[in-house]
């Protein structure tokens, strides 16, 4: 991990009472290793506290958009304020969009039973399926790093905060410590796409606003 230290403090307008800060920034180098659009690549950034989990903010990048956007998750209050951002993600280049209500989406499969096993060192495979396990609905294989923190619920799938949450409690229950983080997960979403997510590079931050 790198020990790079990056200081900014951004100022918004005074509807923005809340002042957040991130001690870490992570990319999410995200390759679709099967699918229509097998190939494709983006990086993503990741921005979060690592003593708290209140709040995390994503920096994507869309192929038909000029800016990236910028979410940032507020879940004490409940609140998606969204932003855009420049290609090269340089903060004092932020936009205000808009403020929302986070939304309780369904889960889009069953993720019901789930099976954890650790397949090698830092290795784990994790299946889910219906409780009926008829089907397998989802399948992982995850491989995570000791940290100096606990393990950040990063989303990584396009998939509710739910279906995360689930995912990842099953994880942690198979570690020795809840400090840990994830740096490379291959999600088959069953569904004839196969994704990758490559968490290793991350820096340490010191970034307020």
């Amino acid at each position: 991990m790198k020990s790079f230290t990056l200081s900014c403090i951004l100022l918004f307008p005074l509807y923005y009472s809340q002042e957040y800060h991130f001690d870490y920034k992570c990319y999410d180098l995200e390759t679709q290793l099967k699918g229509r659009y097998k190939g494709n690549k983006r990086t993503n950034i990741i921005y979060f506290n690592s003593q708290n989990k209140d709040f995390i903010a994503y920096d994507f990048s869309f192929s038909s958009k000029p800016t990236r956007s910028f979410f940032l998750y507020d879940y004490k209050k409940k609140s998606l304020s969204s932003y855009s951002i420049n290609k090269k993600s340089e903060f004092l280049s932020l936009k205000f969009l808009q403020t929302s209500q986070v939304e309780i989406n369904n889960d889009e499969v069953e993720v019901e039973d789930i099976d954890v096993e650790e397949v090698s060192e830092n290795v784990f495979v994790i299946k889910a399926s219906t409780p009926q396990k008829k089907n397998s609905t989802l399948e992982l294989k995850i491989v995570v790093e000791k940290s100096d923190f606990p393990m950040p619920e990063i989303r990584f799938m396009d998939l509710t905060s739910n279906i995360h949450s689930k995912i990842y409690n099953a994880l942690l229950l198979k570690l020795d410590s809840p400090n840990y983080r994830i740096i490379n997960v291959t999600t088959d979403y069953k569904n004839d796409v196969i994704m990758n997510d490559n968490l290793s590079k991350c820096e340490k931050i010191n970034l307020k606003f």
